[in-house]
């Protein structure tokens, strides 16, 4: 692999990172009274309206042989639909400072899978750079997410299933994205797949929970969610397209670094203050050193 070559994979698979730190900013600066099902649903048809229309203009009908497609519908399953759900159910039991940490353990999943399942092979200091990737991850997500903070003392540990079961569905998703794009699917369709997935099951449930009186927004709100839809149909794309060219257990961990992009985005754009704690600067510097680690000797 050239250096160029080499290169490519890495850079989309943070970007798609900043892509999805991008979505998060702007459900999060938009959002006044909408609920959580509003804006997963709504962001989710954005999804559908724009990856659909991109693929049929660019690459046309490719449905003949419509089983090749079962991966990417499988992992839309796993995330973001029960990825999501029970990520924010867990907030909601537990509090962001302790869901999002255990959530974004899911790296290490989809490594373990990957060596697992798929054959990927990767060396000490990858590894090493891997678990400093999510260890710095897991840092900045706390400290990115301190309101509202739950004590275990006041809540059944049986809630701590929640993001352990979202960690696990985000783990297993990018598997079967990875199993599914080394077949040969392009990048846009592939993503279209697996967010039409989402959207499809997430519009059941609104409709089996009777939750479609909660879908409601304003107009300021609508235009937050449409940009948030546009920049989280562009996450997954880079992803696939970073799937196509290097392995998983090296694309996985660096995919986990929106939460340093979401703060990175959110001192820029909503000048958050005191942002820059010294947590979070430990985890920035583990963070930058895992992503250097991974890229330069992850597989083996």
């Amino acid at each position: 692999m050239t250096d160029v070559s080499g290169a490519l994979p890495i850079g989309m698979a943070l970007l798609s990172a900043l892509m999805f730190a991008l979505t998060f900013v702007f459900v999060r600066v938009g959002v006044k009274s909408a609920s959580t099902t509003t804006a997963l649903w709504l962001t989710l048809f954005v999804n559908v309206v724009f990856l659909w229309g991109w693929s049929l203009l660019v690459y046309g009908w490719q449905f003949e042989q419509w089983w090749e497609w079962r991966y990417f519908f499988l992992s839309g399953v796993f995330a973001p639909l029960l990825g999501r759900l029970f990520q924010f159910q867990g907030m909601a039991k537990l509090g962001a400072n302790i869901t999002t940490p255990l959530t974004l353990t899911h790296p290490v999943i989809s490594v373990v899978l990957a060596i697992l399942f798929l054959g990927e092979e990767v060396t000490n200091l990858g590894l090493l750079g891997a678990l400093m990737v999510v260890l710095g991850s897991v840092v900045v997500g706390a400290q990115g997410g301190q309101n509202p903070t739950r004590s275990l003392q006041n809540v059944s540990r049986i809630y701590l299933l929640l993001p352990l079961v979202a960690s696990l569905s985000y783990g297993i998703s990018i598997v079967f994205r990875k199993i599914g794009i080394d077949i040969g699917s392009d990048a846009v369709t592939a993503a279209a797949v697996t967010c039409t997935s989402s959207w499809f099951f997430s519009t059941l449930y609104v409709l089996f929970t009777g939750a479609v009186g909660e879908i409601r927004c304003s107009r300021r709100e609508l235009g937050f969610f449409v940009l948030a839809g546009i920049f989280s149909s562009l996450g997954p794309v880079l992803l696939y397209a970073a799937l196509q060219f290097e392995g998983l257990v090296v694309i996985a961990p660096l995919a986990a670094t929106t939460p340093l992009f979401v703060l990175l985005v959110s001192y820029v754009f909503i000048r958050a203050d005191e942002i820059f704690t010294p947590q979070v600067i430990a985890g920035t510097v583990a963070t930058v050193a895992g992503v250097i680690l991974v890229t330069t000797y992850g597989l083996a």
